[in-house]
């Protein structure tokens, strides 16, 4: 009887044992598949925070291509490979942690900068309206070549207003002022009202995005942004004072705009918000393109020479070449 005792004992102990044993692997493959599941997951979230990270560095750097490697993220690293046309880019992301690698793969698309269509050499689009005439202002409507010669395209009003009540303004107020013809259609300058339905200040904010350049508050003297080879959105936020600059692209001011000193600008100008344009004192200022004034009080000051050319060859040198700063995701694989 005890020895029966005995072996039911150890067999229950066999028993008891074995389940204990199997418990401890279930629990260690269940710990095993947990750290596997996490690190997984981490290096999934590395490799597709690497994109983001570099889908950001592309809107700011518009040029960058290439491979970054080992850069440290979360207790992992990631590899970033960015190739293809400048419209067109394949972003890959290779992250590991621990022993697991983790590959996304993302094909983008840039979206093109999306410029309205010009209805005149000078747009003006405001509640109050002031022109201050004390030297020689020039505004055509006829297309001009970058160069100064007449152009291929149909002539535009010299200047377009948003209201009937300045386009009188200014033919009872500044013809005398202003050199040309103002009766022709292109003219120097003709004024016509025009509701062109643009939101302005959205497309403004629109192209802000995608600067290339951000100028502060301040002077710049013989600068230059960009070249007709690279024509450039350039964003000024504040009043600036512009001595022989030039420029290729789209500026936008949010500001007063100060222009003297053969400055010389190829593209289109956007002056918004409390918005005054000066041309003046030594020197043949001009722009060659369109120019757009919006806010609440706009004010055109010359006390020196300055000329407003509509140039289709200009603004197509923008159309065609500057870059957005916008990717829409084609395909996300991984």
């Amino acid at each position: 009887m005890g020895r029966a005792i005995i072996i039911i004992l150890l067999g229950f102990s066999i028993i008891t044992s074995f389940i204990i044993l199997k418990l401890n692997a279930n629990s260690k493959e269940g710990l095993n598949t947990t750290v596997d599941h996490y690190e997984n997951t981490s290096a999934r979230l590395i490799a597709n925070s690497g994109v983001e990270i570099y889908l950001e560095k592309l809107r700011r750097d518009k040029d960058l291509v290439g491979n970054f490697s080992n850069i440290n993220l979360d207790g992992g690293q990631y590899s970033i490979s960015i190739a293809g046309p400048d419209t067109f880019r394949t972003i890959t992301s290779i992250a590991t942690l621990g022993g697991t690698t983790h590959t996304s793969i993302v094909e983008a698309r840039r979206f093109p900068v999306k410029l309205p269509k010009i209805n005149a050499a000078v747009y003006i689009e405001a509640d109050t309206l002031a022109l201050n005439l004390n030297g020689n202002m020039h505004i055509d409507g006829n297309d001009h070549l970058m160069n100064g010669t007449p152009g291929p395209e149909s002539s535009l009003p010299g200047i377009g207003v948003d209201d009937a009540t300045d386009s009188s303004f200014i033919i009872n107020n500044v013809k005398p002022k202003i050199a040309g013809d103002i009766d022709g259609y292109g003219g120097t300058p003709s004024v016509w009202t025009i509701n062109d339905n643009i939101d302005w200040l959205a497309l403004a904010r629109e192209l802000i995005f995608s600067a290339d350049t951000t100028l502060v508050t301040g002077t710049y003297t013989q600068a230059s942004f960009g070249t007709i080879s690279q024509p450039i959105i350039t964003f000024v936020n504040g009043n600036v004072d512009f001595t022989e600059a030039t420029g290729y692209g789209v500026m936008v001011i949010n500001g007063n705009a100060n222009m003297s000193g053969n400055f010389k600008y190829y593209g289109i100008v956007i002056v918004y918000d409390q918005s005054t344009i000066r041309c003046q004192t030594i020197g043949n200022n001009s722009i060659y393109g369109a120019t757009i004034l919006v806010g609440k009080e706009v004010s055109i000051e010359s006390q020196g020479n300055s000329a407003f050319y509509y140039s289709s060859e200009a603004i197509n040198l923008a159309k065609l070449k500057l870059k957005s700063s916008r990717f829409e995701i084609v395909s996300w694989w991984e």
